[in-house]
């Protein structure tokens, strides 16, 4: 069967900072008129405000999360320009896991490592944060929906994951950005457990999916299995994969063993660090010195962020789209 490897895209999608334009009402509410004439005349003020809300990862000296993170210990320059921050906050997470249960490559990936990287992330997500299960293999399906209680989470992981010898990523990245529509800007978190590789014939296009999934305005965080199924490949078959004209990779993986626990403990790692991340998430905003409603399509702003006090470690994505 032949396999399309995915680009590596989704490592450009973390830490996404986003950019919105708010409509807000202001002035005071007219009193009870007495004549349409005089309603007419007490139109409501429609005020546009512009804002960038950027996710933030703060650090301390010991590499654990920094609650104490204030606006004077940031400085936030777009396009080598200061910006004012208006405000910067630690809220509930979001958390969509997505599991690819494609078991066409078993080399390292199978469905019991898979529910063991996502218990890891969920057993290492904070009190009020709130998480939903996202399967796909021969198709796509929503194993949780959103919820604050994992406690039945296990069990759903235990027995509902169905695998399956169809890559539908594309088809789960549209899903995804479903789900997290209504969820709070800046809160969204995306984490795709999977090895990157898509069976061709799907119903929706790899660039379609990828661009709603930038859309949906979340942190898009990957625990891959990409290179170590790469490296276990190149044990077994010591020429290589064969390759066609397309560089497409051929391969055939009859009677596969179990993972090397060292690689299992390499991808836990990965999930312990995905959770780390989300807990360590701020929010800040910001209204841009350039407004974006003066922006080109598709113009790109170049994001440099620092602390201002010892100690901090801050890490954020470099730029956005502003229109």
């Amino acid at each position: 069967m032949l396999l399309r490897r995915l680009a590596l895209f989704f490592a450009l999608l973390a830490l996404s900072a986003t950019a919105t334009r708010l409509e807000a009402q202001s002035g005071r509410q007219p009193a009870p008129q007495k004549s349409p004439e005089q309603r007419e005349d007490q139109e409501r003020v429609k005020v546009f405000t512009e804002e960038v809300r950027l996710p933030v990862v703060a650090f301390d000296d010991y590499g654990h999360f920094d609650p104490t993170l204030e606006m004077k210990d940031v400085m936030v320059l777009e396009d080598g320009v200061q910006q004012q921050i208006r405000s910067i906050r630690h809220i509930p997470a979001s958390v969509l896991i997505m599991l690819d249960l494609d078991n066409q490559i078993t080399l390292v990936k199978n469905t019991n490592t898979t529910r063991d990287l996502a218990m890891r992330v969920i057993s290492n997500l904070h009190r009020g944060d709130e998480v939903a299960l996202l399967q796909f293999a021969n198709g796509v399906k929503v194993l949780q929906d959103w919820t604050t209680s994992t406690e039945g989470i296990p069990q759903i992981l235990k027995t509902k994951l169905l695998a399956g010898k169809r890559g539908r990523l594309s088809e789960a990245m549209v899903a995804a950005a479903k789900m997290l529509a209504d969820k709070p800007a800046g809160s969204r978190h995306v984490v795709i457990i999977t090895d990157g590789i898509e069976t061709p014939g799907g119903k929706v296009a790899y660039n379609e999916a990828v661009k709603q999934l930038v859309a949906a305005q979340a942190t898009v965080h990957i625990i891959s299995y990409t290179a170590m199924i790469r490296d276990a490949i190149a044990g077994r078959n010591k020429k290589g994969p064969v390759q066609g004209g397309d560089g497409v990779q051929r391969t055939s993986t009859v009677g596969a063993p179990n993972p090397d626990p060292t690689m299992t403990d390499d991808l836990l790692a990965q999930a312990d660090m995905v959770a780390h991340d989300i807990g360590a998430q701020y929010v800040i905003t910001y209204r841009p010195t350039r407004p974006l409603a003066s922006a080109k399509a598709g113009e790109y702003r170049r994001i440099e962020i620092a602390p201002r006090r010892t100690g901090l470690t801050l890490r954020a994505r470099r730029g956005y789209i502003a229109k």
